[in-house]
């Protein structure tokens, strides 16, 4: 199949919005390979949670294959991570195909864990774990040096409302973004308690229109409600209101991006990061299945001519515009 490519002299921009989800955000790679492989530019990118993780790592080096690797190697070495994020992987998330008793012990073990862990804390993943996580995938930077503009989402707990970070210090926006109540800690910035932006939309389509997209591509990794667990305790009542409240508010997003790109992620639970590759290539699948639709998306925006274009050699790589810092 011939792939195609959109003429670069165009008068809309296009822009990302990266939605959270945990381990499920890996996805968001397999997305930025195959843009990149379709010679798709991509002028912005706003990210919640996992999403603002991959998307800064991608604005400060558009390098889909580059990134992929580091991610890859990074989750081989298991001495590269920390006491805290091994915590976190043997948590157990509700599995509809495994019932039984031992399955059981398993959840009910994983909730005594993350309650005797957080109880007297503020999360499972200490402050030292997130930095030396960060400083693995981001250098020391201000966000307006990224070579694609980029913005992470939060949410201040003390006002509720959500905060837009496109400047500042790249890896404590990032960090807010990522920062998941109970497991990883909250941020403290101009008299600020940062938190996950997934609290109020883990999908950033309004942020980046706001931030100048005339195109959003959305990529949704969040909750689905098709695969209810066991109501068995407080925690699962919790865990569940949670979820639906997640979604429930991720419909409004997900209707107002352009072009949606929903991996089949859902049976992978947010902790999975051991699924890696997995979670890449369906992020791969998701973004071929909407080809079709980003390109016509752009012509009916009449922002540029689609042509076809003959099979670019694995050494090609796509031009992005540079930006002002």
């Amino acid at each position: 199949m011939d792939t195609r490519r959109i003429e670069m002299t165009r008068k809309a921009k296009i822009g990302l919005a990266l939605g959270g989800g945990g381990a499920r955000g890996l996805a968001h790679i397999g997305v930025l390979k195959v843009l990149e492989r379709e010679g798709i530019p991509v002028d912005l990118i706003v990210g919640t949670s996992m999403g603002a993780l991959v998307g800064a790592a991608y604005a400060i080096e558009p390098d889909a294959i580059a990134l992929e690797k580091k991610v890859t190697d990074f989750l081989a070495n298991k001495r590269s991570r920390s006491a805290g994020f091994k915590r976190l992987g043997k948590l157990r998330p509700f599995n509809p195909e495994k019932i039984d008793f031992l399955h059981r012990i398993a959840r009910i073990a994983g909730k005594h864990l993350f309650l005797s862990l957080t109880i007297l804390k503020k999360a499972l993943v200490s402050e030292e774990d997130m930095h030396a996580l960060m400083d693995v995938f981001l250098p020391d930077i201000d966000i307006r040096e990224t070579v694609i503009p980029f913005t992470a989402t939060t949410v201040d707990l003390l006002s509720g409302k959500e905060v837009i970070l496109n400047r500042g210090p790249l890896i404590q926006a990032v960090m807010a973004s990522c920062a998941v109540p109970g497991f990883m800690p909250p941020v403290a910035r101009d008299g600020m308690v940062l938190v996950d932006g997934g609290v109020l939309d883990s999908l950033p389509v309004e942020p980046a229109k706001a931030a100048g997209a005339e195109i959003v591509i959305a990529v949704d990794v969040g909750f689905s409600l098709c695969q209810a667990p066991p109501i068995e305790d407080g925690i699962d009542v919790i865990n569940r209101a949670t979820e639906v409240m997640a979604f429930c508010l991720n419909g409004r997003s997900r209707e107002s991006a352009d072009v949606l790109i929903q991996p089949d992620v859902k049976r992978i639970p947010w902790t999975g990061f051991a699924h890696h590759e997995e979670l890449i290539r369906e992020g791969e699948r998701a973004t071929e299945r909407k080809l079709d639709e980003i390109l016509k998306t752009a012509k009916r925006r009449s922002w540029g001519k689609i042509f076809p274009m003959p099979l670019r050699p694995a050494s090609w790589r796509p031009r992005i515009s540079a930006h002002a810092k």
